[in-house]
């Protein structure tokens, strides 16, 4: 089998070596377009999870490139804004390279294994002729953009600008800036790479770049106005070019891996934001498979390469998912400056929605217990240890809640107009296993066969229900659809839910389009018909195709009077899958942008500590689930 690798790089050398070293009847050839000692970028990093794939895949280089490494354990946070602080996370394991380096070992280990590597030796499909072609050639590939009609490639630009230096601060964490300037707020992310060397990335939103002057900016220009702004936290030391030209950073994603006998790896088929995923770990890791895929079929190459796909894919979309995660938490880095530094750092710790809350109390007890006693203190809880965050009090205007856990899991309605027994054992049963809320299904107005409140009939049947939930120490709220309902129909169904002793009216459009539109009509419509003090909500859906809107939609609601926003996400919305809170991203946008409190619909099967970073986080204030979790009554 003859192997043909395009673009070179470390992804085309070690899958090389990874197929040499076991099997050297098999022809290799890698065609690099740079020179050997030509090299872009400053370090590497690793996570300890990838280091042990590498060491399972070859231990000699593993071992060699282990040799090289800088390592550490902490991440520093340096807020330099309205509140001066550094804090110091611990519990972490990285380990960073330089990449020059890593190209070195990976070079010299292929030429000794037989691997043919042609420097300055750029090629076009049409050029190779081999068994398999494998596309390294980066996030620009030309291989992706010559076969796009079949692999259906989807780039998506992200708005910051951000730029790749190094610097001569030795770094002993990995270290994260966030700085307010006249300009605006830059962030930097830092990690050493070696004794005398450290990667040192800017990024910033494009009104910030401007307003420095930096979109006109050179390297050097680069260098000076960021060695100006950074001046006090580089403390003498300098900064470093290395083709630091300033880009916005690109997400790619591919329908297909593979047409025919080509196939991409790395950042050719997919894209991790650098505040998560570093492209070269990915691209490793992707060889891996695809070395072991191509030795077990070896004369089954279409079938090898959907074999690699069908593997690699789900991994990668599950870092790809908590990449999107992070990438917009620094794109909206600002809308944290007015959180406490540990609960920014607390913030930060779990921007991927892929570390819960005991993670972090494992990880950094300090913390965990941090962001317990700052929540608890806002609340006026004193206990100490202080409640986890789910168990902690919440004040909805005019009433209180006992915990923050919303429960809106009652079964379908009966095909009945009034309330009974059936509703108030449903909603009863998760009163009494200690849900601060419980939320009705959505309660129809006009059409549909479920019980109603339109009439004073309708409102006494309710009444006996919120009667025994109150009695259990727990807040009702009348979820009402909102679909079809004119104004007056509108109005009566709230006086008699304020009748029947709901707590919160929540209006619900679901996905009708009209209902959607008219929602702030409806809140106005509801805030003059429901009791003074009283809160009203709203359902907020994330929708793929409204996301771009979304904050100005949810705005009209805040100036019409709504006090919580609910937000959910659709089952096939972009990462629902693999977010373990597909909706608190929004959830958090509209929290921490607009001021107003939001409560977070879960997936099933989220874990209760994850939504206890959910409210750690300041991504919102209720969570809502369809049960109350296991051991939740007993914290």
């Amino acid at each position: 089998m003859k192997i043909a690798c395009i673009g070179g790089g470390p992804a085309g050398l070690y899958l090389g070596i990874l197929v040499k070293r076991v099997a050297p009847e098999h022809d290799v050839v890698v065609y690099e377009r740079n020179r050997p000692e030509d090299t872009f970028g400053f370090g590497v990093v690793f996570s300890d999870a990838t280091l042990g794939h590498l060491a399972a895949a070859d231990p000699e280089t593993h071992a060699q490139i282990t040799s090289r490494f800088a390592r550490w354990s902490d991440i520093v946070i340096e807020v330099r804004g309205r509140e001066q602080a550094t804090l110091r996370s611990t519990g972490h394991g990285f380990c960073g390279l330089e990449r020059k380096a890593l190209l070195q070992i990976l070079q010299q280990r292929a030429a000794e294994l037989g691997v043919r590597t042609e420097f300055e030796h750029a090629v076009t499909l049409p050029e190779i002729a081999a068994d398999v072609i494998v596309a390294c050639d980066g996030v620009a590939s030309g291989v992706r953009d010559a076969l796009a009609a079949e692999l259906r490639p989807d780039v998506d630009v992200r708005p910051n600008k951000f730029v790749w230096l190094g610097s001569t601060v030795p770094y002993d964490a990995f270290t994260f800036i966030f700085k307010d300037t006249p300009h605006g707020m830059f962030r930097v992310h830092a990690y050493r790479y070696h004794e005398r060397g450290s990667t040192f990335i800017v990024e910033c939103r494009e009104p910030t770049w401007r307003a420095a002057g930096l979109d006109g900016a050179d390297e050097d220009a680069t260098v000076a106005i960021l060695e100006q702004i950074f001046a006090d936290e580089l403390g003498g030391h300098r900064l470093i070019k290395n083709r630091s030209i300033w880009r916005n950073f690109p997400t790619v994603r591919c329908v297909k891996w593979h047409a025919g006998n080509v196939v991409l790896v790395g950042d050719a088929a997919h894209t991790a934001h650098f505040s998560i995923g570093s492209g070269t770990k990915l691209a490793m890791e992707d060889v891996i498979v695809l070395r072991d895929e191509l030795l077990a079929s070896p004369d089954d190459i279409p079938s090898a390469l959907s074999a690699y796909e069908a593997r690699r894919r789900p991994e990668v979309e599950a870092l790809q998912a908590a990449a999107q995660a992070s990438l917009q938490w620094f794109e909206g880095t600002e809308r944290y400056a007015r959180m406490a530094p540990v609960q920014l750092t607390y913030s930060l710790m779990t921007r991927s929605l892929r570390v819960s809350h005991a993670s972090v109390a494992k990880r950094d007890p300090q913390l965990a217990r941090g962001v317990e006693r700052l929540l608890a203190g806002s609340v006026g809880v004193t206990t100490d240890p202080p409640p986890p965050p789910t168990a902690l009090p919440y004040v909805l205007g005019d009433r209180r809640t006992a915990n923050r856990l919303a429960v809106a899991g009652a079964p379908a309605w009966p095909a009945r107009e009034i309330a009974g027994d059936e509703e108030l054992v449903s909603l009863g049963a998760a009163a009494t296993n200690g849900a601060g809320i419980v939320v009705t299904p959505a309660i129809p107005i006009v059409g549909g066969v479920a019980p109603r409140i339109n009439t004073d009939e309708q409102a006494v049947a309710w009444a006996r229900i919120a009667d025994f939930v109150h009695g259990k120490g727990t807040r009702i709220v009348a979820r009402i659809a909102t679909a079809g309902a004119v104004a007056g129909a509108l109005e009566s169904a709230v006086q008699r839910a304020a009748f029947a002793g709901f707590d919160v009216v929540l209006l619900d459009p679901a996905t009708d389009p009209v209902a959607i539109e008219h929602l702030p009509a409806m809140v106005e419509c509801a805030r003059r018909a429901w009791r003074k003090g009283a809160w009203i909500a709203a359902c907020v859906h994330d929708r793929p195709h409204a996301r771009a809107t979304a904050v100005g939609a949810a705005a009209q609601l805040v100036r019409a009077g709504v006090d919580l926003l609910w937000v959910s996400a659709a089952a096939d919305s972009q990462d629902a899958n693999n977010a373990r809170l597909p909706a608190a991203t929004l959830a958090d946008r509209l929290r921490n942008e607009l001021s107003i409190a939001t409560a977070v619909v879960a997936d099933p099967a989220t874990s209760l500590p994850d939504l206890d970073a959910a409210i750690g986080a300041g991504r919102a204030d209720f969570v809502v689930v369809d049960r109350v979790p296991l051991g939740f009554h007993r914290r």
